[in-house]
């Protein structure tokens, strides 16, 4: 807005009157600021000015991931970029929907909100958020929802090039333990995965197919039934690292060497994969990043279009679970 005062040759005052449509602004002064606007391409930041309207230095964190390692992450990303903004932020594990989530109550009190899938795509939860007038952004969206912004990364393309890893190495029998069927990032890194065996040519058997939920225990049940399959798969590859974590147990338990009997990656890149023995092969999520800009986009900071789609990069960390097929 500063800009376009000194474009337009009038007061920060006067700017801010014509682009909030006030009246007591003469025509010609009106029409000089919008020429202005329009040619330095001024776009109003909702969030921001929402949030100075509001006055509140109070966002939500909203979550239902069973992944302690991935909430983690986006814990310290969000935190560190509070810290910085002069914010605070509460987190609540919203297990029972929208009417597990207090600060939702009565007369919300809240800045905006970041919502981590699935809640997402949780319709009930972004309805309220819309009738209330509170800014949300979403991270890792399956689609995209009105006006609301959101920070992703391309989970499906992810996905494609490990199991192109995967291929690359000789595997041709290649596991896959899939994520719950309604939650966003499940679903495209199945695509991906599933895509990029059709480009070798390859045939998923239905035997080599498993459904997790992101937690440890559920790798191991999946893990177990891979494992027990007549052809047992030589590379498994879990949609996240938790899951990967119970597969290296499995393998374990039934006396197999990793990597040399059976390859293993994951996805997510969290703390987790690199302590394990031996280290994980998996896929790095910006996770702790895409936190903290989805913070700086409620919060008005810096980034030019809050309703835009951000991707941000990935890339595949290759550690010690995997291998060449063993003849």
């Amino acid at each position: 807005m500063v800009d376009v005062a000194r474009e337009a040759g009038v007061s920060f005052k006067t700017v801010s009157r014509v682009l909030n449509g006030e009246p007591n602004v003469r025509e010609p002064t009106r029409q000089r600021v919008l020429e202005a606007a329009r040619a330095l391409g001024y776009r109003a930041n909702p969030y921001a000015r929402n949030l100075r309207a509001a006055q509140s230095r109070l966002i939500a964190v909203y979550y239902s991931n069973p992944s302690r390692n991935y909430t983690s992450e986006i814990q310290i990303g969000v935190l560190q970029r509070c810290n910085v903004e002069g914010f605070n932020a509460i987190f609540e594990e919203a297990g029972g929907g929208l009417d597990s989530l207090v600060s939702l109550r009565g007369e919300p009190n809240l800045a905006g909100v970041i919502l981590v899938p699935p809640l997402t795509e949780d319709q009930a939860i972004l309805l309220r958020l819309t009738e209330a007038g509170i800014p949300f952004v979403r991270l890792a969206p399956f689609a995209s929802h009105g006006e609301a912004g959101h920070v992703s990364m391309d989970d499906e393309l992810a996905a494609g090039e490990m199991t192109d890893h995967l291929v690359s190495l000789g595997h041709r029998q290649i596991g896959f333990i899939a994520g719950p069927p309604d939650h966003p990032q499940a679903r495209l890194r199945e695509t991906g995965f599933r895509a990029a065996l059709g480009r070798h040519g390859l045939h998923l058997d239905p035997a080599h197919m498993a459904i997790g939920n992101f937690h440890f225990d559920s790798g191991l049940k999946a893990a177990e039934a891979l494992l027990a399959a007549r052809t047992p798969p030589t590379a498994i590859f879990a949609s996240n690292d938790d899951m990967a974590a119970a597969v290296l147990a499995v393998a374990y338990r039934r006396g197999l060497r990793v990597p040399q009997d059976l390859s293993v990656a994951g996805f997510d890149d969290t703390p987790l994969a690199s302590v394990l023995v031996p280290s994980l092969t998996t896929i790095y999520q910006p996770i702790r990043e895409m936190a903290a800009q989805a913070t700086g986009i409620l919060l008005g900071k810096g980034e030019a279009e809050p309703q835009a789609a951000h991707v941000l990069p990935h890339r595949i960390v290759v550690r010690e679970t995997t291998a060449p097929r063993s003849p």
